[in-house]
């Protein structure tokens, strides 16, 4: 079975990457885009939805979706599994207030690919050492190489993916392959989840990622693609603001987003 998995995350390295070097994925240095320079486009018009949390529609050529931006110190992020092995990422989420987008991607089985693990506590797999993780650690964030996970014993949030969508600010050469995306930027304090309702382009949306907020993009620095196409589903909650991505079907878990519990003093 261990066989198994490992070849069908060889294969999926292959199918999403362009050119992975030694099964590594590719790195700024290797047909990379820098981000695009400032042009007469409108800054972003992020909306505060209250409780740290921003959301912005996005439009910009064949990109359509929502992105949600908030500070890990005023909004917790949770790794949730489903517990029957597949569910819709709003069946995953509480009530009230929260924002909810698939994360992991799964084998042939159902079962989550990759590293997971929820407040310090495994809920994925095996690591995968060519993929790219998204880390969080006490109220920060980022993004590392699967093979650098064993460093971060303290993580309290490891999820998998690939490919990397932006690296250092830089796109790298990525695989030609039109898709609904999930991805994830990691900002250290600051966290933003994308979700797309159209199938786009890996480069694409990378350019949109990476341009700065002056050049009509979202100024990541670092972003992660997570599973997509049929699997990219949104489940979006909070003060009177929704939105739904249906998705194709259920995923082994979700990346949800609720406001941080405060002491009674600082509330």
């Amino acid at each position: 079975m261990r066989d198994a998995a490992l070849a069908l995350a060889a294969a999926l390295t292959s199918t999403l990457l362009a050119a992975p070097p030694s099964g590594a994925e590719p790195t700024p240095s290797t047909g990379a885009q820098a981000a695009p320079a400032a042009s007469a486009r409108a800054t972003p018009a992020w909306e505060s939805l209250g409780d740290g949390m921003e959301h912005l529609a996005l439009a910009s050529g064949a990109v359509r979706g929502h992105a949600f931006r908030f500070a890990l110190a005023d909004v917790e992020l949770r790794l949730v599994p489903a517990s029957g092995g597949a569910a819709r990422v709003g069946e995953l989420a509480p009530a009230g207030n929260a924002i909810a987008v698939n994360a992991s991607f799964f084998d042939r089985d159902g079962r989550a690919m990759g590293l997971g693990i929820d407040r310090g506590r495994a809920v994925g797999g095996a690591r995968i050492d060519a993929w790219s993780a998204l880390v969080v650690a006490q109220e920060s964030s980022r993004i590392v190489r699967g093979a650098a996970l064993a460093r971060y014993t303290s993580a309290e949030l490891v999820v998998q993916g690939l490919p990397r969508f932006v690296i250092q600010g830089v796109v790298p050469k990525l695989k030609p392959q039109r898709a609904n995306r999930t991805v994830v930027c990691a900002e250290g304090a600051r966290l933003v989840l994308v979700a797309t309702t159209t199938r786009v382009e890996a480069a694409e949306i990378a350019r949109l990622l990476a341009a700065a907020p002056a050049s009509g993009g979202l100024g990541c620095r670092n972003a992660l693609n997570l599973d997509g196409g049929p699997s990219t589903q949104l489940h979006a909650r909070w003060n009177g603001f929704a939105a739904d991505v249906a998705g194709g079907w259920g995923v082994p878990n979700a990346l949800v987003a609720t406001p941080r519990a405060r002491p009674p003093a600082e509330r």
